[in-house]
């Protein structure tokens, strides 16, 4: 069963008010940068990476400066996580990054198959009670759309530091659908990726505080 083409969004858009410097490249910087589903290119390169909620962005510009000649796509509804990017694309002078500032999965229908050679989806908001877990960004349905706009061999990697939604995850990848689409490459179990790979965010440290981040590799077959 496909997702809905028009998902509900759940959660904040933004919270503390922005400063006149975020505004500014709000109305400047993302308006050069931003993916317009009204307004897609009409091509893309031959290998894109995909972050699905970037938070501040720290993955996404280690990633852009590491692989420059990938275009970097990132997905992040809160616009104040987007506006902490902008001032690092800004500081940085980061050339290779595009934003969509809504929910990943509208902007993956639009995209061509067989594009995202990585893809992430690290610590998303767990919506820890029972009735909350529909709103879930990770579930079959999404996972099947990402692996249709995967590259045969494209790696996906998924964290999380809530152990109810790890063993949400778990249950999802022991599925006979699953198994059809991805392979096991590293489960929590394992050692975590290096930072050279994934650098550890303030999210991350944070939450190593209380409890361990728990990391997933896989890659698309």
């Amino acid at each position: 069963m496909e997702p809905s083409r028009k998902q509900t969004f759940y959660g904040r858009r933004q919270s503390r008010p922005l400063k006149d410097s975020q505004k500014n490249l709000l109305n400047t910087l993302y308006q050069n940068i931003k993916l317009d589903l009204e307004n897609l290119p009409s091509s893309f390169p031959s290998d894109v990476l995909f972050e699905i909620g970037f938070g501040s962005g720290e993955n996404l510009i280690h990633q852009a400066q590491k692989y420059p000649n990938i275009l970097c796509i990132g997905c992040e509804p809160f616009i104040n996580g987007v506006a902490a990017l902008l001032n690092k694309i800004e500081e940085e002078k980061i050339e290779n990054i595009k934003i969509f500032a809504d929910d990943a999965r509208l902007l993956l229908y639009a995209l061509p198959n067989q594009l995202i050679s990585k893809a992430f989806i690290l610590f998303p908001d767990p919506w820890p009670k029972k009735r909350h877990h529909k709103r879930r960004i990770i579930s079959m349905e999404t996972l099947s759309l990402l692996r249709q706009k995967m590259q045969n061999g494209g790696q996906l990697t998924i964290a999380t530091d809530h152990l109810g939604y790890l063993e949400w995850i778990l249950e999802i990848v022991d599925s006979e659908d699953f198994k059809t689409l991805f392979e096991i490459k590293s489960l929590p179990s394992m050692d975590r990726p290096s930072t050279e790979e994934i650098p550890v965010t303030r999210y991350e440290k944070k939450a190593l505080e209380n409890r361990p981040g728990a990391f997933l590799i896989f890659k698309a077959i």
